[in-house]
């Protein structure tokens, strides 16, 4: 099957529309032309130095990250820091870089929609809804609200949360509802979602990078769990992988192997 850049850029944006973006954002295609026919397809949360040689040397010649690989200007290419040696290798070995960030935040079965489902919640909803250009039939926003099966324990369901998103700790206010039941998310920073958590009738947020001054605030009201940035998105890889392989079967499309989390525990 010959596929040229366009042609994967299609699908990923009739999934997440690029228009959906914040205005903020850098999401669409950072390197490479269009027309360059694609050999196989390498998914990464971070378009780091490391998944470029893994792409290179797998002969995969395009990149598809969450995070944009350019988010803040560049104004030289000197390889003095690590976006800028990972655009100069990626450049000199001719590939094509696309990146998926809040567009793929705002649909339902992107990085929040993961979450729940990894979770099993039941009766999920945008969290933070938004009035979404051409997306008339399918709701879209930041976010997602759901209910467990049956209520939990505060610590069965803390516990539920470290297996599920492999964690071997996780940051969360004092445990001051014994049960919860209903269930918000946010994959990456949520904190300027609390008040949609705290009007949705949630006993618990989960997300990442909550400040210190938010867990008083949301007392006795709402528990926060921060599970860290990268281990509330990493689900999204495999959402972008299996919409590849849903559309373009029998095409070479794999997740990378290497751990792009910048963050380590002691």
């Amino acid at each position: 099957m010959r596929l040229c850049a366009s042609d994967i850029i299609e699908v990923l944006e009739q999934w997440a529309p690029r228009e959906l973006q914040e205005e903020w954002d850098n999401s669409g295609l950072c390197i490479g032309n269009p027309a360059t026919q694609v050999t196989g397809i390498l998914v990464c949360l971070d378009c780091t130095s490391e998944v470029v040689e893994e792409a290179i040397a797998d002969g995969l010649n395009m990149i598809i990250s969450h995070h944009p690989l350019i988010f803040k200007g560049l104004k030289s290419l000197k390889d003095t820091t690590p976006v800028e040696r990972t655009v100069a290798r990626a450049i000199r070995g001719n590939l094509v870089v696309y990146s998926m960030h809040t567009n793929a935040d705002k649909i339902m079965d992107g990085v929040s929609g993961a979450m729940g489902r990894a979770l099993g919640l039941q009766n999920m909803s945008i969290l933070a809804p938004e009035s979404c250009l051409n997306r008339d039939t399918a709701p879209c926003g930041l976010g997602v609200v759901g209910d467990l099966k049956q209520p939990m324990l505060t610590e069965g369901f803390f516990d539920l949360l470290k297996t599920t998103f492999t964690l071997k700790h996780c940051k969360t206010s004092v445990p001051f509802h014994r049960h919860v039941s209903r269930i918000a998310l946010c994959g990456g920073s949520g904190s300027s979602l609390i008040p949609y958590a705290l009007r949705s009738g949630a006993e618990v947020f989960v997300s990442a990078d909550f400040n210190y001054h938010s867990y008083f605030e949301t007392v006795p009201q709402m528990m926060l769990v921060d599970i860290g940035h990268y281990e509330s998105e990493t689900g999204v890889q495999d959402q972008i992988v299996n919409q590849l392989i849903k559309k373009i079967p029998n095409f070479a499309v794999r997740k990378t192997q290497i751990y792009t989390n910048p963050i380590r525990y002691y």
